[in-house]
């Protein structure tokens, strides 16, 4: 089955008629003193594109790319949209392993780094003969092909003659109930699309021109500060979103998020949006509005938009409190799933914590495997129709449990459980999949156990998460042990850190008797999530593994 037509949106081609129609001049993306115009933005990703196609890399192939949040990061994807490559997500955070796991994945051909990550770099290319080309995004490394720059600043800055198609790709890399990450293939038309859905676009062009003619009468108005990281879908997204119609990027420096980094940043340069990931930004944003009440002019921020993870009533009355003026939009979707539903939030109109209004393409799915019917309040499955991606590169069988035909048209279906109320809005109940989300980061309990039993100390192991007033959630254990005594977690964590990026990390761990399992062996999760409440509540935290 067919899905619906789209506008012909391919994103390389927008642009290239962006950059033709705003001022040269106008900054494009902003971080500490560094300033990329719009026409060095258009010239570097056009000699970018060149390089990679000189180097040999032909449409459809894939490039990694490992990165904090840095211009080259941002001139890189578009350099790839543009030499029709396609880009690769990876977490700066993950270890050679992890990284290998989902360039080999992928079958990624190149790479942009930063320094930061260049240790990874040779060890990386001894496993992937395949990597071809390596580009430092952040200077000189010994193990790149090239240094960013180098190629950005030489070469041929004009438009690429080359035809591209509506649906060239984006590969955005998720987890996956196995634990792997797992790439979600997404058209880009149909990516555009989703885009176009929010609530918080005004005017749906049809078509290229109108577009256009909306980004000379926004006139750059559009600054976001995206304060999560551009690897991530939401990070990206809006980051792309704000560009393509004309703006400005504004990246934080810091390493680590500093809430008076980014308000700072958002007064200096003239942010009209904020775009974070739940209460994990939200509360320590509002601590420091809190603390200094009259440090910062913010009257030009007029949205803070967060994307995957709960973000809270209290704190966004809180916010409001300081920017009674502020627009406040919750989105929640998936990398599977975009626009499932969207809060939008004002002085005095705050939905309750976990409740949103359904996407125009969401619906309810029964316990029954059918559609319940529009208006009828029910408990069910939240999913969405098209426009949706293609499914997980190199996964039929995931796609086909993810992406199903239900009553003869196509849904994606991530696994999130929902009750729709009488008044259409729908309240958030649990998740399907065995996901921990702790600070935006999805952690998945299979890939903790493992890691855990690999221990000489541990027997076998439960992972479920707890909820976190500051990450959203956090990871815990249930574990039995060979012998007598007690979790030695500070060891633990030292010894797994070689497969386990840091977020994975279990924060309690808890010996016990006997594990919450049927006879099949298959774990009672739900129990055990009980027994780690209980534990977490009755226990000393200086008694248990607790850090």
């Amino acid at each position: 089955m067919m899905p619906p037509a789209v506008a012909h949106w391919n994103l390389a081609d927008m642009f290239d008629a962006v950059a033709r129609t705003v001022p040269a001049d106008r900054p494009a993306i902003v971080q500490g003193d560094r300033t990329v115009t719009w026409g060095d933005l258009d010239a570097r990703s056009n000699r970018l594109a060149r390089a990679l196609m000189a180097a040999g890399h032909q449409p459809g192939e894939r490039v990694g790319f490992l990165s904090r949040n840095h211009p080259g990061y941002i001139e890189g994807f578009i350099a790839c949209l543009k030499a029709r490559l396609i880009h690769v997500n990876l977490n700066y955070r993950y270890t050679l392993d992890e990284i290998a796991g989902v360039m080999e994945d992928a079958g990624a051909t190149a790479i942009f780094y930063h320094q930061e990550s260049g240790r990874h770099i040779a060890p990386l290319q001894a496993r992937m003969p395949a990597l071809r080309t390596r580009i430092c995004v952040s200077g000189a490394h010994p193990d790149a092909s090239a240094a960013l720059d180098d190629w950005a600043d030489t070469g041929d800055a004009s438009p690429l003659d080359i035809e591209r198609a509506d649906d060239d790709p984006l590969l955005l890399y998720t987890g996956g109930t196995t634990g792997r990450p797992k790439g979600v293939i997404w058209p880009g038309n149909r990516y555009r699309a989703c885009q176009l859905e929010s609530p918080l676009v005004q005017h749906r062009p049809a078509n290229l021109a109108e577009h256009l003619d909306i980004v000379v009468a926004q006139n750059g108005a559009g600054r976001v500060v995206p304060a999560c990281p551009l690897m991530h879908g939401a990070g990206i997204s809006s980051t792309l979103s704000e560009l393509l119609g004309g703006g400005t990027a504004l990246l934080l420096q810091g390493t680590s998020f500093d809430p008076d980094e980014l308000w700072q940043l958002a007064q200096d340069g003239g942010a009209s949006r904020v775009l974070i990931v739940g209460d994990v930004f939200a509360r320590p944003m509002l601590r420091a509005l809190d603390a200094q009440p009259d440090k910062y002019r913010l009257d030009g921020v007029k949205v803070i938009s967060s994307a995957g993870l709960m973000w809270s009533e209290e704190v966004k009355k809180g916010l409001l409190r300081h920017m009674p003026w502020l627009l406040l939009a919750d989105i929640y979707g998936a990398s599977e799933a975009s626009g499932l539903g969207y809060t939008v939030s004002t002085l005095g109109k705050v939905m309750p914590t976990g409740r949103f209004n359904p996407g125009p393409q969401t619906v309810v799915i029964g316990e029954d495997g059918h559609l319940v019917a529009p208006g009828v309040a029910a408990e069910g499955w939240l999913a969405r129709g098209e426009p949706l991606p293609l499914g997980y590169h190199g996964d039929a069988k995931k796609t086909a449990e993810v992406f199903r035909i239900i009553d003869g048209a196509r849904y994606a279906m991530p696994g999130d459980w929902v009750r729709r109320n009488a008044d259409g809005t729908m309240q958030l109940l649990g998740r399907g999949s065995l996901v921990i989300n702790t600070g935006g980061e999805k952690v998945f309990v299979e890939e903790v156990e493992e890691a855990l039993k690999q221990l000489p100390a541990v027997a076998d192991a439960l992972v479920v998460g707890l909820p976190d007033e500051r990450w959203g959630s956090t990871v815990a254990a249930l574990v039995t042990l060979h012998g007598p005594g007690e979790p030695d977690l500070p060891r633990w964590r030292e010894a797994m850190a070689g497969t386990l990026a840091a977020y994975k990390m279990p924060r309690h761990v808890w010996r016990v008797d006997h594990l919450p399992r049927a006879d099949s062996g298959k774990g009672d999760y739900r129990a055990a999530r009980t027994m780690a409440a209980a534990l977490l509540e009755t226990t000393d935290p200086t008694g248990s593994a607790h850090v």
